[in-house]
């Protein structure tokens, strides 16, 4: 009797050490199955103050993590623009060279030319040009840049200049039409016309008109408008330079008119449409 006592008593201690740790285990587990489910679960009712909220940061952290990516691929896409501009304006090095070869770095030394087939002045460097425009940057004799000119053609010469028209026409072309032009783009440019007259520059009469415009740092630049006739076409000249460069750039700008009034026989003019 006493020995069935024992053994029932020490069968009952063993189930409890079993058991105990093992429903322990499970409710603790049940409790952090509990938060999750409520973190993942929590749920506003549509529309509300709390909804909104939560769509807003929901909404928030998309755009960062897009953003960040948009960064990160500009920054990979300029990366590789450079590496492939160094690549193209070097030597390859790993390109085989033969003893005795010299490698000679070639500039363009080629003469600015101007629509008459005429060489520009000295100080007249190749800027931007396109199909109906030829841009230069203007430097001084002693290579200081002084401002930009730019040369068009404006149309073709409707007809001669007689003597009582003389101080009216450019190639036929009425100057208050020429003025009125000049107006139009300086009305667009935010400047303003302040003279206009005609004068002679190589032997033939040239239309010109002065205007300014703010600059950077509300400077005023000088802007300068010349109107030509070379071989039945109407050419534009226009300058564009600080107030202290007026008159340099001014001359600068005469010794290429009376470039372009030179044209040379056998020499095609460039294609300026």
């Amino acid at each position: 009797m006493i020995f069935r006592a024992i053994a029932l008593s020490l069968a009952i201690m063993v189930g409890l050490g079993t058991i105990l740790p093992l429903v322990t285990v499970q409710a603790e587990a049940g409790q952090r199955m509990k938060k999750r489910a409520k973190k993942k679960g929590k749920k506003y009712k549509k529309y509300s103050k709390q909804w909104w909220r939560a769509y807003r940061q929901k909404t928030n952290r998309q755009k960062n993590l897009n953003a960040r990516k948009r960064s990160l691929r500009l920054r990979q896409i300029r990366l590789a623009n450079a590496q492939k501009m160094t690549e193209n304006s070097g030597v390859n090095q790993n390109s085989p060279v033969k003893s005795g070869s010299k490698i000679v770095l070639v500039s363009d030394n080629s003469p600015v030319m101007l629509p008459s087939g005429e060489a520009a002045p000295k100080g007249w460097k190749r800027g931007t040009s396109s199909n109906s425009e030829l841009q230069f940057r203007v430097d001084d004799d002693n290579g200081l840049n002084i401002g930009s000119a730019a040369i068009s053609v404006v149309g073709p010469a409707v007809g001669a200049d007689n003597n009582a028209a003389v101080n009216k026409t450019v190639g036929g072309v009425a100057t208050s039409a020429l003025r009125r032009t000049i107006i139009d783009r300086m009305i667009r440019e935010e400047g303003w016309v302040v003279n206009d007259y005609q004068k002679d520059v190589g032997g033939k009469r040239v239309y010109v008109v002065v205007a300014q415009s703010p600059g950077a740092g509300g400077a005023v630049q000088s802007r300068m408008f010349y109107f030509t006739e070379v071989d039945g076409r109407i050419y534009s000249v226009a300058t564009n330079a600080a107030k202290d460069n007026s008159q340099r750039i001014e001359q600068e700008t005469e010794k290429a008119i009376n470039s372009l009034q030179r044209k040379p026989s056998g020499v095609q003019q460039a294609e300026l449409k």
